[in-house]
């Protein structure tokens, strides 16, 4: 996720001074400006995904009490069909919620070394994340080539990566905030690839 806002981006580095010899100046960049600004991206797309998943968790909150009080959010009665109505509009919004997710996640899930933490246990946690995106994955490409699917394939599928991601969010967010981009030789350097379950495709880059 660039920062395309420049200086208005909150997430955008501290810009720094470049000296005139051009040695100096390109040793700055690689030392200070360029881990700073890896650090940045890695940190706005930690909080774009935590935005996403507030939104997702506080919408099925609401489906969820409108369901049990068999009453919209105006205390107006559910009519007959409202249901099946309702529902679909939740799936659909989250799941175009979620692309988010699937854009963003799969690089930040390289990075999180949950053995690293004082949570080793989040392994498992991430473990299922990365298998839930390989499927949303699956789904998202069969769904742009025009892969015919039914009503119930389709709201199993797309939802089925979403409730993992609500349930075990917290340990992935958990694991990229405490993240942070190393340096080598001035410059910051990725983690090795965190290996996925056996026969998980990998996800999108």
């Amino acid at each position: 996720m660039p920062l395309e806002e420049g200086f208005a981006d909150p997430h955008a580095p501290r810009s720094v001074v470049l000296p005139p010899s051009p040695g100096l100046a390109a040793r700055a960049i690689t030392d200070r400006y360029l881990p700073a600004y890896d650090r940045a991206v890695h940190a706005r797309s930690t909080d774009a995904v935590a935005a996403v998943l507030a939104r997702l968790r506080s919408e099925h909150s609401t489906w969820t009490a409108m369901v049990a009080s068999g009453q919209y959010s105006d205390a107006t009665p559910l009519k007959f069909d409202a249901l099946g109505s309702s529902t679909e509009d939740l799936l659909d919004n989250a799941w175009r919620d979620f692309l988010t997710v699937l854009d963003h996640a799969p690089a930040l899930l390289d990075r999180c070394r949950p053995a690293t933490t004082p949570w080793p246990e989040d392994g498992t946690a991430l473990a299922h994340l990365a298998g839930a995106l390989a499927d949303a994955e699956a789904v998202h490409e069969e769904l742009a080539a025009g892969v015919p699917l039914t009503r119930g394939e389709r709201a199993t599928r797309t939802w089925t990566p979403i409730e993992t991601w609500l349930s075990h969010g917290e340990a992935f967010l958990r694991q990229a905030h405490t993240f942070t981009p190393r340096v080598r030789n001035g410059l910051a350097a990725p983690a090795p690839p965190r290996a996925l379950p056996p026969g998980t495709p990998a996800p999108r880059r």
